[in-house]
């Protein structure tokens, strides 16, 4: 398990944000003008950031360069997971991560890798707050897309062996996911069934990943009982409660303030 502690800031706000699509100047423009602006702000992105679209890193490093401006103009923090419309090697390859990490022009934007613990301090809570984060969801209309430039073969959710499972800690405030497990919000296939006919393959990738996501899941829920799991990929809003989890899915550029328990 990948461990990133955030302990040089003091966050007073939480937000998180569903996907972008790679639209920065609707997230510049429109949502971080609306957050407080004298304090310290964390903004956990649930994925399809997107991220790998341009044509080449550098292209890239330049997008991610003029966003960054206009976070750090807001006094905000943008901490990210992988959606599947976003190049995995952003956040699980060493050499791209270390171009974002020696690149001092690009602080205040943070690509989570797979199967990490972010650790944040937050004004007015005594003890950190643990966001549990995994990366990764089928892109349904891949069909459609081209290898390696607008859709990416390891975009699934990874198949965590045991042991990396088992290293899931207690205490967890927050998991942040792209999709789904299973029995919560979609539970149906309604809207994808042109692509199920399109692809022979996606529904079998489909139930593989509801698998490896669920078994995830069952691994938190048997040392957290209580949590707040915000996911995006399904372009729609809901809330649901199964005992003290909450499972909250956001729309495209729906930004919320995280309100955690004293």
């Amino acid at each position: 398990m990948n461990v990133i502690i955030e302990n040089d800031k003091v966050f007073d706000y939480l937000f998180v944000v569903g996907d972008t699509h790679g639209n920065n100047k609707q997230l510049a423009s429109h949502l971080l003008p609306n957050l407080p602006q004298e304090s310290k702000k964390a903004i956990l992105h649930v994925g399809d950031f997107g991220v790998g679209f341009c044509r080449t890193v550098d292209g890239e490093l330049e997008q991610l360069y003029m966003l960054n401006r206009r976070l750090m103009k807001h006094n905000v923090t943008l901490f990210v997971i992988r959606g599947n419309h976003d190049n995995v090697s952003w956040f699980n390859n060493p050499a791209y991560m270390d171009r974002m990490i020696n690149s001092e022009m690009i602080e205040n934007i943070v690509f989570i890798p797979d199967h990490t613990l972010l650790t944040l301090e937050l004004e007015g809570k005594e003890k950190p707050v643990k966001i549990y984060c995994l990366g990764g969801a089928v892109s349904v209309d891949r069909t459609n897309r081209v290898p390696s430039k607008t859709y990416w073969w390891n975009e699934m959710v990874p198949d965590l062996p045991q042991q990396e499972l088992d290293k899931i800690p207690k205490g967890i405030d927050i998991v942040l996911t792209h999709t789904r497990p299973q029995g919560v919000f979609p539970i149906d296939k309604n809207g994808i069934e042109h692509w199920l006919l399109r692809d022979m393959g996606l529904d079998y990738d489909l139930g593989v990943e509801l698998g490896r996501i669920t078994k995830v899941f069952d691994a938190i829920n048997k040392k957290n009982t209580c949590y707040t799991h915000y996911y995006g990929h399904f372009h729609m809003s809901n809330v649901e409660h199964f005992g003290d989890i909450k499972h909250q899915l956001l729309n495209i550029d729906e930004l919320i303030e995280v309100r955690l328990k004293q």
